[in-house]
C-alpha cells in the first residue's frame, strides 16, 4: 500500500511543520508495521502560480498568462492508494490555490483521508458552499476534523468521519524538548497582526519569535523584501528554518502569547500555558478541547482529557485503515 501525504509549506508558517511532524507520527501509529510505504510531497508549487501568475497585477506582467513551459505539480504525477491531507483545507483561498490539484483528485477519484481538517480564517456559509463544491465530488474516504464546525459542515461528504482534534496536540507523544540552560521564560509570537505589550511580562524573561520566514505575499512585499527580511532579523530573538528549534523553545516555555494558533497548540501540548490573540476561526480547534477561554486569558490543557482524545482518535484511525486496506 502506498500512502502519499501532501503538506509542508513551512516558509511562510513554520507552524505547518508541527502539523506535518504529527501527521507522520499519527500515520505510523495507525497503520500496521510493514503494511504501507508513506511518501511526502509538498503543497508549495501551486502558490507560486496562484500568487504570481493568476492574480492581478502579476497576470498583467505575464503575457502568456501561464506557467513556465515545463513547470508542473509533482502531486499530480503520482498514483498512490491513498492521499492524506491536513490543515485548513476547507478554506476558499486554499481551494483556489489548489484548484488544479483538487480537480485532478475529482477526475482520478483516488481515495483521500483528511486528517485534522478545518477551515480558514472565516467560517462563513458562502465560503463553505464554495469549498463544498470541490469536496463533495472528491473520493473522501475518511474525514477526521479538528473542530466541531468543520465536522458538522463536511462529514456528509465522507464515507467515514470522526470528530477529532488538531494533529499538533500529538507533539508531546513523540518529541522530547532538550533541557535549556536558561531561567524561566515566556514567548511572544506575533507576526500575523501586531506586537502586544503585555503587562504581566514586564519583569519576566521574554523570547520573541516569528513563524514567518518568507515575506512574498504581494508585489509590494516582493519589492521590499530586503527591508522585510531585515525587519525579521531585527524584531525577533531567533529565526530559523528548523522546526525542532521552535519546539525546543515552546516545550520549555512557561507560557506563550501569540496570534499564531499552532504556537499556542505546541506550548499547550508540552504542558505550558497559552493565550491566543487573533480572531481567526481556525481557533475553533481550541473549543474542541474545552479551551475557548484561551482568547481571554492564559489557559492550560487538561492532560487526562487530551490523552483520552488522542487515544480514541488513534483507535478510530486504526480501524479505518484495517477496514479499508486489509490487504
Amino acid at each position: 500500500m502506498e500512502v502519499l501525504y501532501c503538506g509542508f509549506s513551512w516558509g511562510d508558517n513554520i507552524g505547518n511543520a508541527f502539523i506535518d511532524y504529527s501527521v507522520k507520527y499519527i500515520l505510523s501509529s495507525s497503520i500496521k508495521e510493514g503494511h504501507a510505504k508513506i511518501y511526502n510531497i509538498s503543497n508549495v508549487q501551486p502558490y507560486n502560480y496562484y500568487n504570481y501568475v493568476h492574480k492581478l497585477p502579476y497576470s498583467v506582467f505575464n503575457r502568456k498568462y501561464g506557467l513556465k513551459k515545463g513547470a508542473f505539480d509533482l502531486r499530480v504525477l503520482t498514483d498512490p492508494d491513498l492521499i492524506v491531507l491536513g490543515g485548513s483545507l476547507f478554506d476558499v483561498y486554499w481551494c483556489k490555490v489548489h484548484d488544479h490539484f483538487l480537480r485532478w483528485l475529482i477526475k482520478k477519484q483516488i481515495p483521500v483521508l483528511v486528517l485534522g481538517g478545518g477551515g480558514g480564517n472565516e467560517y462563513r456559509k458562502k465560503d463553505f458552499e464554495f469549498v463544498a463544491d470541490y469536496w463533495k465530488k472528491i473520493n473522501l474516504l475518511g474525514f477526521v476534523s479538528r473542530d466541531e464546525f468543520a465536522y458538522e459542515s463536511f462529514k456528509s461528504y465522507a464515507k467515514n468521519s470522526y470528530s477529532g482534534i488538531d494533529n499538533a496536540f500529538y507533539l508531546n507523544d513523540f518529541f522530547m524538548p532538550i533541557r535549556l540552560a536558561i531561567k524561566p521564560y515566556y514567548i511572544k509570537t506575533f507576526d500575523l497582526t501586531y506586537d502586544r505589550q503585555i503587562e504581566d511580562l514586564c519583569d519576566k524573561k521574554v523570547i520573541s519569535l516569528s513563524h514567518r520566514l518568507l515575506m512574498y505575499d504581494s508585489l509590494k512585499e516582493l519589492l521590499l523584501n530586503r527591508i522585510k527580511q531585515m525587519k525579521i532579523i531585527q524584531s525577533y530573538d531567533m529565526t530559523t528554518d528548523c522546526p525542532d528549534d521552535y519546539l525546543h523553545l515552546y516545550g520549555n516555555a512557561e507560557a506563550t502569547y501569540s496570534d499564531r494558533v499552532h504556537a499556542c497548540v505546541a506550548t499547550l501540548s508540552f504542558g505550558g500555558m497559552a493565550k491566543y490573540y487573533d480572531n481567526s476561526d481556525r481557533s475553533y480547534l481550541f473549543d474542541r478541547v474545552d479551551l475557548k477561554d484561551i482568547r481571554k486569558k492564559l489557559v492550560r490543557i487538561n492532560k487526562m482529557k487530551i490523552k483520552k482524545e488522542k487515544i480514541e482518535q488513534l483507535k478510530y484511525l486504526r480501524e479505518f485503515f484495517w477496514e479499508n486496506f486489509k490487504k
